[in-house]
């Protein structure tokens, strides 16, 4: 029904926003990495949900976000707050390394997501993740450090969970290559 709108933005509150168009202020809901100002003229994909009691707008910077955000809900147990929760934790990136290398301990770490919910997550995605068409967003595209320093710690017998815990506790690990990260990974994992 809504594609996108282009306006003036109001800020309502951190997570909730009025767009402002051809006079007429449109409430949308947008994840917190938004980054925007009163009187920002902007535009944003739209996702509506219609429930009987009300209807919701979502507001996304880009197409990927708002195709992650509708691949999200199809998830049992994954409704639109959840969901929003999802990409106002991680970046579609992120959001992608951890459905392909299913890595629950990250999930949980998004603020509603408990084990059970983080496994049906997984579970449920499981044949789409493969699907999603997310414009540049590919597993080969990850940080190739990230992905061969997991391949070397399981190699070396550590858990997928534990290698990635591991890794995702390795702070600015994008510009860092394979053999530092994996003496950092190592020594995080001599902590457990």
């Amino acid at each position: 029904m809504f594609a996108f709108i282009n306006g003036e933005v109001l800020i309502l509150s951190d997570n909730t926003i009025a767009v402002i168009a051809c006079g007429v202020g449109y409430e949308i809901n947008i994840s917190r990495r938004v980054n925007v100002q009163n009187g920002d003229i902007k535009i944003f994909y739209l996702h509506l949900i219609h429930k009987e009691d009300s209807m919701m707008l979502y507001g996304f910077e880009t197409k990927e976000e708002k195709k992650m955000f509708i691949t999200l809900l199809k998830a049992q147990g994954i409704g639109a707050k959840l969901a929003m929760e999802t990409l106002s934790t991680y970046s579609i990136k992120d959001i992608m390394d951890i459905l392909f290398t299913k890595d629950i301990i990250r999930l949980k770490k998004i603020s509603g997501m408990g084990a059970k919910k983080a496994e049906k997550l997984l579970f449920d995605l499981r044949d789409k993740i493969e699907k999603i068409d997310i414009q540049s967003v590919k597993p080969s595209d990850y940080n190739t450090s990230e992905s061969d320093t997991l391949k070397a710690l399981m190699s070396l017998g550590f858990s997928n969970i534990e290698a990635n815990q591991a890794i995702s506790n390795i702070e600015n690990r994008e510009n860092i290559t394979a053999e530092v990260l994996i003496g950092l990974a190592l020594k995080q994992l001599s902590k457990l």
